[in-house]
């Protein structure tokens, strides 16, 4: 697909080039009554203005997949880029130069122009380049690997539906899973993949990039567990309509001719808004840890002089995609507070120490995690890490513990928000459904929601 990328990469770019140029045009001839001609200043606009076209549609997640395409889409997604897009280039490149035009009309003209000229120009190639796409995929030429899940009788109809469709759906049904215990099914011509308990190993040696869950609603309790492990390895999963009721969370439907699926919503943030939350950790961690540099200093020394031991504590964790970091804390506990188990601290624990316990309760101890951030380790908002003894008790209770992981880790969170710390695992899992909310629903809205809320609760001391 790389060629189907480049495609789409020097479409885009000659779209853009040509809407330029159209409006450069326009505006000579039409609106300044002016004589228009190649010139240098056009040539390198015309090159300034298609790169950033291409950093805008970059940001926006254009090349990601370019298989996974549809046609309404693209008119939707070229509807807002050209217009945003030729917003931010009228108001830096454009209102300077015809600002001598005393009528607004010749500001609300150009701008409109602008955007038609680049609308109607991009869309024209991509509705061109997504149509082959489509009929790439109808003809089988383009296919996803795809796995059946669920009970026999309704595998064994749902394959013969997407079968005997007129036109492919781009499945390409390379094998089932029978969550009856594996057992072959006679009539079924692919292959037996093995058990749902062996769903991760079949993933991960058969490249699937697809599945489609057709569970009877008797059979409903193995239909989280079956979508968590399926969202965890970013495969695009897909329920018939008679387990949908069992479901919550966002879903959208996609009918492929006399087949209806429902499309589980994945657990992924916007490129445009992931690369933003990067930025805003990289400024407001350096921030962090320059502004509260004083902070850092008084609480060293109270550390140091409070109790005997190092001020710094680091202790391993679990962050993003299950890779081991250390996460850094000012030490709120005596030394050698843990023998050989790992213990959680209660709201009596007598290992905190006095300046502990005002360092926990305004969440000073936190502090030093602003570094975790910055070297990328963490964000500021992000699910609570957990020591790898605790992990594996939470997911032998909580499989779905594992989502967490999809994300990376922040100093604070929606679960800490609501729930605050959690002094056994039984209370981890009750502040897990709110990390879950959390992943379910990934925005910088959110994000600004908990980092707003989390203030407030510095404020009024009311950690735990």
């Amino acid at each position: 697909m790389i060629i189907e990328k480049i495609k789409r990469i020097f479409f885009d770019l000659i779209s853009a080039s040509i809407a330029w140029i159209l409006f450069f045009c326009y505006r000579k001839e039409i609106i300044e009554n002016s004589t228009f001609e190649i010139s240098p200043t056009l040539i390198y606009g015309a090159i300034a203005v298609s790169l950033f076209w291409l950093f805008i549609y970059v940001l926006s997640g254009n090349y990601t997949d370019v298989r996974r395409v549809s046609r309404l889409n693209e008119l939707y997604r070229t509807i807002y880029q050209s217009f945003f897009g030729s917003l931010v280039i009228f108001f830096f490149l454009i209102i300077d130069d015809i600002e001598h035009y005393k009528d607004y009309k010749f500001y609300y003209e150009a701008l409109f122009i602008l955007i038609l000229f680049h609308f109607f120009i991009t869309f024209f190639f991509r509705y061109i380049i997504t149509t082959s796409m489509v009929n790439k995929i109808h003809n089988k030429q383009v296919t996803f690997k795809t796995i059946l899940i669920g009970n026999p009788t309704l595998i064994l109809e749902t394959f013969n539906l997407l079968e005997n469709m007129p036109r492919s759906s781009g499945n390409e049904l390379i094998g089932y899973i029978n969550e009856s215990g594996g057992e072959n099914i006679r009539t079924l011509n692919i292959t037996n993949l093995g058990s749902i308990q062996d769903l991760e190993q079949i993933i991960q040696h058969n490249n699937i990039e697809e599945a489609i869950l057709a569970f009877d609603n008797k059979n409903n309790e193995k239909i989280p567990n079956t979508i968590h492990s399926l969202i965890y390895h970013d495969i695009v999963t897909k329920i018939t309509p008679n387990i949908s009721d069992v479901l919550s969370g966002s879903v959208k439907m996609q009918s492929f001719f006399n087949v209806s699926l429902i499309e589980i919503k994945q657990i992924k943030m916007p490129v445009f808004q992931a690369l933003l939350k990067r930025i805003i950790d990289i400024v407001s961690s350096t921030i962090a840890l320059i502004l509260l540099s004083p902070v850092f200093i008084a609480t060293s020394i109270g550390v140091k002089f409070s109790s005997n031991g190092p001020v710094f504590y680091l202790q391993e964790r679990i962050g993003y995609k299950k890779k081991l970091f250390n996460i850094i804390k000012f030490r709120s506990m005596h030394v050698n507070a843990e023998n050989d188990t790992p213990l959680l601290s209660s709201e009596n624990d007598n290992r905190i120490t006095k300046l502990g316990k005002v360092m926990r309760k305004y969440r000073i101890d936190e502090l030093p995690q602003f570094y975790n951030v910055l070297i990328g380790e963490m964000s500021i908002i992000g699910p609570r890490p957990e020591r790898e003894f605790f992990a594996n008790k939470i997911l032998s209770k909580a499989p779905h513990y594992k989502l967490i992981h999809k994300v990376k880790p922040g100093i604070t969170s929606w679960g800490m928000v609501k729930f605050g710390y959690a002094e056994n695992v039984d209370e981890m899992i009750s502040r897990l459904k709110y990390d879950i909310i959390y992943l379910e629903n990934l925005s910088l809205l959110n994000d600004f929601k908990v980092f707003v809320l989390t203030i407030f609760i510095v404020l009024q001391g009311r950690g735990k």
